[in-house]
């Protein structure tokens, strides 16, 4: 064999090697414009399907602006506030407990931390569903933004694509956090009637959310008499009504949640088998 045609099959290896290697660039640029593309329109279809969750938020991001207004928190607190914690009955949890009850930094961290609990094992069974190869920093935006409304859209429409939920969380997020600001800032325009009614609006969503989960969830209704039991031993019982409001709050969901575990343990596991 010649140097010439030693040369050429060089050659010809070289540029074949360099062909695949060039197809092979594209292909994997191709295959991630693609999923670019099916990222955007999921998150535009998951945009889409958080509208009316998104309407439905504006009253009680109004109330919770205009409670935290009344009580003399200032907008940019508020709105740190709303965009921060983003979790509504949180922040008129903590309201209520710093300037009506005046309960300690302790109980409120406390009562705000156990209030949210469930975030921890709603977060887990999203996580679960996502579709394998899902990111971390995917996981994160749509762990932070999730609230009980989206989660349970996001598990009946088995949805497993981390786009969509977090298109699905972005419209309810702005507007709930946004109203909350102008609750803040232009609450006080709004006629007395109607503030009334908005501060009302606080104590009927928390009852609907209650009735239908116990609509879905019956067996939980024992866990509502434990509580409404406790309180009222609080709040009458000689020694238990020396116990401050935050941590009567803690101490009944604390003891309620336990009662129940301990009560229907058995059950619990019979279920998962």
């Amino acid at each position: 064999m010649t140097k010439l045609q030693s040369f050429i099959i060089f050659f010809n290896v070289d540029s074949d090697y360099q062909f695949c290697f060039i197809q092979l660039t594209k292909n994997k640029a191709k295959e991630r414009r693609k999923g670019k593309m099916i990222n955007t329109e999921k998150y535009l279809k998951g945009l889409k399907a958080g509208i009316g969750m998104g309407i439905a938020y504006i009253p009680f991001g109004l109330t919770v602006g205009l409670i935290a207004k009344n009580n003399g928190m200032y907008t940019i607190v508020t709105a740190a506030m709303s965009f921060g914690i983003y979790a509504g009955g949180s922040e008129a949890m903590l309201l209520k407990m710093v300037y009506v009850q005046h309960s300690t930094a302790i109980e409120v961290i406390i009562s705000v931390l156990m209030i949210n609990l469930r975030y921890l094992l709603l977060n887990l069974l999203i996580f679960r569903q996502l579709k394998n190869g899902t990111k971390l920093f995917e996981k994160i935006l749509v762990g932070v933004g999730l609230t009980d409304e989206t989660i349970t859209y996001a598990i009946i429409k088995e949805e497993n694509s981390p786009w969509y939920i977090i298109g699905l969380n972005t419209i309810p997020y702005l507007c709930y956090a946004g109203s909350s600001v102008l609750g803040s800032l232009f609450g006080n325009m709004i006629p007395e009637v109607f503030r009334a009614s908005l501060s009302f609006i606080l104590y009927s969503i928390y009852f609907s959310l209650l009735v239908m989960s116990l609509q879905k969830l019956p067996k939980f209704f024992e866990v509502v008499i434990y509580v409404i039991a406790a309180k009222l031993a609080f709040m009458y019982l000689p020694i238990l009504n020396k116990v401050s409001s935050g941590w009567a709050m803690i101490l009944i969901m604390i003891g309620s949640s336990l009662i129940y575990a301990v009560r229907h343990r058995k059950d619990e596991v019979k279920e998962n088998e």
